[in-house]
């Protein structure tokens, strides 16, 4: 993963997303669309010419879009339960994710991407049910946060900061698969001119081209 940290408050100057604005039911519909665009990236980009494009790291310190994708998949899957958590304890302190002990454990970059698109989406939507039935009350529930410094946050908060992951990562993803695609496979070389010379495979020239300066 890129070594650098986006924010947790506030504006994000990479991604564009703004913990400041937006209404819950904005948000997780937000979080729902973007989450689809990930997997469809993904899909689209497994289903071509070489379905190993999804596991190439453009570079050795940044993910693939895979990984990016098994880790977003992953975030959904942990933040649901940590509002199920916050529900159900007074001050909860929710266990860290340990996202590079997952991609080592789980090998994020052998996994299928068909499978982990449809896992994706489908915890996009486990998590948006949960978000969208809480009440004003319940978003301003306190649990003690890990990332990226141990502090309180709220429910409401944690809802945002999920919606952020998603976006930044929908761009992690979008903007790998470009650097990436074309070329999957190499360009055929070209044909040589009719008129080439088959001892040089150059063209001969004509009376009325510069054969060199």
């Amino acid at each position: 993963m890129n070594t650098s940290r986006p924010p947790v408050d506030g504006l994000c100057q990479e991604c564009g997303f703004n913990y400041d604005t937006g209404d819950l039911q904005g948000t997780v519909t937000t979080l729902i669309r973007q989450s689809a665009e990930s997997s469809m990236a993904l899909t689209k980009a497994a289903a071509g010419p070489d379905v190993n494009v999804v596991r190439l790291r453009p570079e050795p310190e940044v993910w693939s879009a895979i990984e990016y994708a098994c880790h977003v998949r992953d975030v959904l899957e942990v933040q649901r339960a940590r509002i199920a958590q916050c529900l159900a304890e007074d001050r909860p302190v929710y266990a860290p994710m340990d996202r590079s002990g997952r991609l080592k454990e789980l090998k994020y970059e052998q996994q299928d991407p068909m499978v982990v698109a449809a896992a994706l989406m489908k915890n996009a939507r486990d998590f948006g049910a949960a978000a969208r039935v809480l009440k004003p009350a319940e978003l301003g529930k306190l649990g003690l946060y890990n990332y990226p410094v141990r502090a309180p946050r709220t429910l409401g908060w944690l809802i945002r900061h999920t919606a952020h992951e998603i976006q930044h990562h929908r761009m992690d993803i979008i903007t790998i698969l470009a650097k990436l695609e074309p070329p999957i496979i190499p360009a055929p070389k070209a044909a040589p001119p009719e008129d080439a010379d088959p001892e040089t495979d150059e063209a001969t020239p004509t009376a009325d081209e510069p054969t060199g300066t």
